[in-house]
């Protein structure tokens, strides 16, 4: 998985947002999802939320850079006016692990399907602008047993190459969890290797994501 980013965005809560086009109701709202079962979790909240409402159109990105996963739903609008312009917004947005529900109460007038498409879409971003965000980084996490002269290099090959010494522990040796980011791990495990003359090894612990 050498391709792979070391962070994505995504909310760190939700996002709302309300208009009223041609006397229908929109009603947005975005939301953080890990995975598919709690993304439909916040579309099944929104449905009941918003019983009364005609349709609840949504969409989702999810399971973050490793296993993503896509659904557009439309609940009974017009193939393509809904649950599209929703994801595209999404997309726009630049964020991952995401839901976006839009509740319709229709107010009498037609919009068709580019006003239907222009409406869903506007709703859906402006639900995400509301949310806040936070990072997501991603990278692996690898064990290293080192003596206590060896800390100040690791120290310093950390700070070098935007690693994180997660967790250490004591005895005759020092024993320490690290993390590092996918685009720098490499390259920290040569030169810790060739700093401390072959005596440095990672061992890694994880695959990563």
């Amino acid at each position: 998985m050498t391709d792979l980013p070391d962070s994505y965005e995504t909310l760190a809560a939700e996002g709302e947002s309300e208009e009223r086009i041609q006397r229908s109701k929109f009603i947005g709202l975005a939301a953080p999802a890990a995975e598919a079962d709690a993304a439909q979790a916040v579309v099944n909240a929104m449905r009941k939320r918003f019983h009364d409402a005609r349709h609840v159109c949504y969409a989702w990105r999810v399971g973050g850079v490793v296993e993503p996963a896509d659904l557009r739903q439309d609940d009974g609008e017009p193939s393509g006016t809904a649950g599209e312009p929703i994801f595209n917004a999404i997309r726009g947005a630049g964020v991952l692990d995401v839901v976006v529900a839009v509740a319709r109460y229709f107010g009498g007038v037609k919009l068709g399907t580019g006003g239907l498409t222009r409406a869903y879409g506007g709703v859906a971003a402006a639900a995400l602008a509301e949310a806040p965000r936070r990072t997501v980084l991603l990278g692996r996490r690898f064990h290293l047993d080192l003596s206590y002269a060896q800390q100040k290099t690791l120290e310093h090959l950390l700070a070098a190459h935007q690693g994180l010494a997660e967790e250490t522990t004591y005895d005759d040796m020092v024993h320490t969890r690290l993390w590092l980011p996918h685009s720098t791990w490499r390259r920290f495990a040569d030169t810790l290797h060739d700093t401390s003359h072959g005596q440095l090894v990672i061992k890694p612990l994880d695959d990563g994501a």
